[in-house]
């Protein structure tokens, strides 16, 4: 397949292939998800090479009967794979005979959104490319300092659409593609081993390469050396974008999703109004940025993907819903159906069932930069760079949480002393909410689908 003509050939497979469902069984409803990527990856780590080109295709089918639902995958995307999947079922709904109360049916046609930027120039790029391109990062780390020893970058360029069409009336299709590039360094001082990376990412631009392994080496040296705390205290903790964006998205981009809000477990159960963070905190998932990494013009069922004002200014304004859990909650859906989406993005799209997933979160920058942010500080506290251990795993129901950060530094009376060795930082993602002291205005894009700046949270409870 070729970009330029993926919607009309996915769309065409859909087609045929829901005509011959219906055909199966014309009393049940049918949805046919297909799926095509191109991916072009390089890597180099310690001097081995390795490099990819190929795509991953696929169809899913799911087929309903009442408040049944079967549902089937299959690699590739001819009309003898939809066929097969859509087989496949409804004979899942015959053998197994078990109903979904909450089951409604699937999407009503509502047209399309817009598709976001695309870079064109990523179509031409080969794994040689790539590979000098993980060359220059790597060459820049070295340059940094001697002690930047094991150090691996990455490269990636991908093109992707999908379409979808279910008996209802949709058939719909889009097309996206994004490009990064990625360096890791392990900085090396007799027998103390630190490390730290820098990334760029874009789906408006070919990624720049230009100084992101000089980052990742000067933030990996800069660890060197670091000293023990050696207290236990509660105090402020400066989380820098990336540690930010997993603090927003393992509590936050988790409770504000219609699973944990029909099943009654989030702790924003009933607060759509209700001041629940700082003034300075105003979030949207805009699944219509023409930047955001997943921005496309229908979901996984087919909606239009939209743009949701999450909080604006601390106030609780909506949670985010397919039309399965929408209609569970008496809500239309918010066009947040995704397939095989985590904060990780570990699944094949085709493979997994449709789920309510976050589209693009982007929190309103303040005023003041990091630096600023550092001088403001009265007394200690600790800065946060990169990801803190466990940082995922908290629980959605109650909110706690406990980490280890890695890559921490001292902050003192407004000035950033040296690093220090890995600390636990505890306590209730709400509560820290409500304490956000400060939201810093460098937003950074990240792949797991969020845009955000430093954020400065008081109270929670450091041990080194």
């Amino acid at each position: 397949m070729i970009f330029d003509t993926l919607k009309d050939e996915l769309l065409s497979a859909t087609d045929i292939g829901l005509k011959y469902a219906t055909s199966l069984d014309t009393s049940a409803e049918f949805e046919v998800f297909v799926f095509y990527e191109n991916k072009t990856y390089a890597m180099i780590d310690q001097g081995v090479v390795t490099a990819k080109d190929g795509a991953t295709a696929g169809t899913a089918v799911r087929a309903a009967k009442g408040k049944s639902v079967g549902f089937a995958a299959a690699s590739g995307v001819s009309v003898d794979r939809i066929k097969l999947a859509a087989s496949e079922a409804l004979s899942i709904i015959k053998r197994a005979n078990v109903e979904d109360e909450r089951f409604q049916g699937f999407s009503d046609s509502k047209g399309a959104g817009k598709e976001g930027a695309f870079p064109e120039e990523i179509l031409s790029i080969e794994t040689d490319d790539l590979i000098r391109y993980c060359d220059q990062q790597i060459e820049e780390a070295k340059a940094v300092d001697p002690r930047a020893k094991n150090i691996a970058a990455e490269a990636e360029v991908s093109w992707k659409g999908y379409a979808v069409g279910n008996t209802r009336g949709i058939l719909e299709a889009t097309r996206s593609g994004e490009s990064r590039c990625e360096t890791e360094v392990i900085a090396i001082e007799n027998e103390e081993r630190r490390s730290s990376f820098h990334f760029d990412i874009s789906r408006e631009r070919l990624f720049d390469p230009g100084g992101v392994g000089k980052t990742a080496a000067e933030s990996a040296v800069s660890l060197l050396g670091a000293k023990k705390l050696g207290i236990t205290a509660k105090m402020p903790t400066i989380w820098a974008p990336v540690p930010a964006g997993l603090f927003v998205l393992s509590s936050l981009g988790q409770s504000i999703l219609g699973k944990p809000v029909v099943d009654g477990i989030s702790p924003l159960c009933d607060k759509i109004g209700d001041t629940i963070a700082s003034k300075a905190f105003s979030v949207t998932d805009s699944g219509q940025s023409a930047s955001g990494i997943r921005t496309e013009s229908i979901d996984a069922e087919g909606l239009p993907q939209r743009e949701n004002q999450v909080i604006e200014k601390g106030v609780l304004k909506n949670y985010l819903f397919d039309s399965y859990f929408g209609k569970a909650y008496g809500l239309e859906s918010t066009g947040n159906c995704g397939r095989g989406v985590s904060i990780h993005r570990v699944a094949i799209p085709y493979e997994s069932k449709p789920a309510v997933s976050l589209k693009w979160l982007e929190v309103t920058p303040g005023d003041k930069t990091e630096e600023d942010i550092i001088a403001s500080i009265d007394g200690k506290a600790i800065l946060v760079r990169d990801y803190p251990i466990g940082i995922t795993h908290s629980s959605v129901a109650t909110g706690e949480f406990s980490c280890v950060a890695g890559s921490a530094y001292l902050v003192e009376n407004g000035e950033l002393k040296s690093s220090v060795e890995p600390v636990s930082i505890a306590g209730n993602f709400y509560e820290g909410y409500e304490k956000l002291r400060e939201v810093g205005n460098n937003n950074l894009s990240m792949r797991y689908g969020i845009s955000i700046p430093t954020l400065v949270f008081d109270d929670f409870s450091v041990v080194g």
